[in-house]
């Protein structure tokens, strides 16, 4: 199933996404994977000339309830995404609405050897 909130962030379409949430877009909706319109924005990457646009679409989903505590298919939160994207803004404004570090670290064998899930971070929808 498409969403046109999640296809609107993958494309940076922010304004568009923007009237999407505003709309009253499903904002817990998540992919075959688990990921949510959340994670999402939480994982790109922000330049310091960036950062407002992706902040401001984190603030608009979290005023529209947007779920912060969900997991996606391998349990990571909105906070481990953002953790990933190395934007210490988000981990901050994450951490100010309540969302706390709390992986249970999977682990898989990969060549022979136990490696942390979190080591290879996959984020590429299939």
């Amino acid at each position: 199933m498409e969403n046109k909130l999640m296809k609107a962030l993958e494309s940076g379409k922010f304004k568009l996404a923007t009237i999407l949430i505003q709309g009253g877009h499903d904002v817990n909706f998540s992919s075959n994977k688990g990921i949510s319109p959340l994670m999402l924005a939480c994982k790109f990457e922000a330049l310091e000339d960036g950062i407002n646009p992706k902040l401001d679409i984190i603030h608009k989903l979290l005023e529209n309830k947007a779920n912060i505590h969900a997991t996606d298919n391998e349990g990571r939160t909105a906070l481990v995404y953002a953790m990933h994207s190395k934007c210490k803004a988000t981990i901050t404004m994450l951490k100010k609405q309540g969302l706390v570090i709390t992986i249970e670290a999977k682990t898989k064998k990969i060549k022979g050897h136990n490696k942390m899930l979190w080591d290879s971070f996959d984020l590429d929808e299939e």
